[in-house]
């Protein structure tokens, strides 16, 4: 249940923890939230992510990377509680990402050699109203999420030297990158557009063309069909149209805050 701009109820009607409320997957449920930095649920309790270091594999944060050593990202572990819909890593496919460490930020380097592969049963749950939630950086506008079948596709291409592309089929927006490399993507109903179809970033967008994405097949991380990316990703998570343009942008505006340094 929602109380206010991102608060939660507890089980007796009190309002929860803020912080915890405000958090990407308390917010409304996910169908699926990946992060290398932080707990994306105020009650998560689990590891973020597993790597493999001089021929060894760890969780973090149980243990902290050496980065004196190469240590590479092997699985992003998925965060959400969500019922009817199971948790499902974020698998390393080809060369596993390499593992960076600035400013207090982790984030996968990938070299156009390998992905993250992620359900395909979470991207038949796609339908034509979603948010995606990415946290990433690459040069020019490269595939850092993309979502498939043989006819339709989503992908989300950030760009710090170039404009970034958000595109669902052939409906496209330009991701403007700003003071920051949190991107808030939203296609969906929005009744503040007269219940028009939009497609946004960060609250920047325009009416488009509503489409019918089908079964989609297919998740991607660092990968839209043969598109390999090259660049940085700290986080994703996905919503779906319960996640209404408002609740987007809170997250992202949260979600900026806490990446303030990842420039």
């Amino acid at each position: 249940m929602i109380f206010n701009a991102g608060v939660i109820m507890d089980k007796v009607g009190s309002p929860a923890n803020a912080v915890g409320g405000k958090l990407p997957a308390d917010v409304i449920n996910p169908i699926f939230a990946y992060s290398l930095n932080r707990k994306l649920r105020y009650l998560y309790e689990g590891q973020y992510f597993r790597y493999s270091e001089a021929g060894n594999e760890y969780d973090y944060p149980a243990r902290t990377p050496n980065l004196a050593n190469e240590v590479t990202v092997l699985r992003i572990y998925d965060q959400k509680e969500k019922y009817g819909v199971s948790k499902v890593d974020a698998v390393a496919n080809g060369t596993p990402p390499t593992l960076k460490l600035e400013n207090g930020i982790y984030s996968c380097i990938f070299d156009g050699t390998g992905w993250f592969s992620g359900s395909p049963a979470h991207a038949g749950l796609v339908s034509s109203d979603f948010h995606v939630l990415l946290v990433a950086k690459t040069d020019f506008p490269r595939p850092a999420v993309g979502i498939w079948n043989d006819d339709n596709e989503i992908s989300v291409s950030p760009s710090t030297e170039g404009v970034g592309k958000f595109s669902v089929n052939r409906n496209r927006g330009g991701m403007i990158k700003g003071s920051s490399n949190v991107y808030g993507c939203f296609y969906g109903v929005d009744a503040s557009q007269n219940n028009k179809t939009v497609m946004s970033v960060n609250d920047e967008g325009h009416n488009v063309k509503s489409e019918e994405l089908g079964d989609l097949n297919q998740i991607g991380i660092g990968r839209m069909r043969e598109r390999y990316y090259i660049g940085e990703v700290s986080e994703v998570v996905m919503h779906l149209e319960t996640l209404k343009q408002v609740w987007g942008s809170l997250i992202t505006g949260q979600t900026k805050q806490f990446y303030k340094d990842y420039v």
